[in-house]
């Protein structure tokens, strides 16, 4: 029997966009809402044992201060002790509005996660590829978003190299047509439906997918989605694949007004809560040829909903 008919197992978590900083104020409001999820995780993996890792694709800082990758570094650190954890670049790894120097912000992240941009690593017999959103300011108009040529030749030939393994995909940003508005008249959530909030060059990652067999699941975040919003996980086929795409949601906020209202003067910072306001993250169950994926809310300390899907 080669490696690649081998039945998979790996269970994994995996967190949206979670936007660290280390504004006093800020960081306060910050701990208190992200510790909802620690503290509950710590119990849930207590129960039911450590998953072999976590994954956040991108914006783990609100911008690329050194600072705030430090703040991100040492709290993760803490909370997550010897849990591996992957983290991918989103577009906030770009956003210098203190005037940081553009050529350097991915030598920021390499310093402070020792990950390069695109990597891909080998678990439970599952290959994992975490894709780099781009840089806005190489691309024409940051507005329009394209997944780089380079980005997607990593894709092609990482799936390639691992034919036959299930694949899970880590991109910052959600492929167009899967995430909706959960109010497109009132407009409640960025969705993929929205240049910048998807890439222009979709179907080319669709077409990569579509090509390699057992490639199963595309993960993402960047809209900061509302729960229960359409498409939230969805299901397609791809060529003989069934690719399933999950919005990671944030656990720091969700919907389209944005988490705080900062008083700069005054230092200050107020929380502005969705409705419903929810703290959610992601857990991942690969077994032969099906996956469970489960989302749970930290501050009520329950499962919201269940999907188990092919990954044939």
């Amino acid at each position: 029997m080669s490696e690649g008919t081998h039945e998979a197992a790996l269970y994994f978590w995996a967190i949206g966009d979670m936007h660290y900083r280390a504004m006093p104020a800020w960081h306060e409001v910050h701990e208190q809402r992200l510790q909802l999820m620690f503290v509950d995780l710590r119990a849930l993996w207590q129960e039911e044992g450590e998953p072999a890792f976590c994954a956040a694709p991108g914006d783990l800082v609100e911008t690329c201060a050194p600072a705030n990758y430090e703040l991100a570094r040492t709290c993760l650190t803490r909370e997550l002790g010897d849990i591996p954890f992957y983290p991918g670049v989103g577009n906030h790894e770009f956003h210098g509005p203190d005037g940081e120097d553009p050529a350097t912000m991915l030598e920021t992240f390499h310093h402070f996660w020792q990950r390069p941009p695109r990597y891909s690593w080998q678990v439970g017999g599952v290959t994992c590829i975490m894709l780099d959103y781009p840089d806005p300011h190489m691309l024409q108009d940051p507005a329009y978003v394209y997944v780089s040529r380079e980005t997607l030749a990593f894709l092609d030939e990482t799936l390639m190299a691992s034919r036959g393994k299930p694949a899970a995909i880590f991109f910052h940003a959600p492929l167009r047509n899967t995430v909706l508005d959960r109010d497109p008249h009132v407009g409640r959530d960025y969705n993929s439906m929205q240049n910048f909030f998807s890439p222009e060059n979709s179907q080319a990652v669709r077409d990569i997918l579509a090509r390699h067999d057992r490639t199963c699941l595309f993960l993402s975040g960047h809209t900061h989605t509302g729960w229960e919003a359409p498409g939230l996980v969805k299901s397609e086929q791809l060529g003989q694949n069934t690719v399933t795409f999950v919005n990671l949601m944030s656990p720091w906020y969700t919907g389209n007004q944005g988490a705080v209202r900062i008083d700069k003067e005054l230092q200050t910072v107020t929380y502005v809560p969705d409705e419903p306001d929810v703290v959610v993250s992601f857990a991942f169950q690969i077994r032969g040829e099906e996956a469970l994926i489960r989302a749970r809310e930290h501050h009520s300390r329950r499962w919201l909903k269940e999907w188990r899907v092919s990954i044939r």
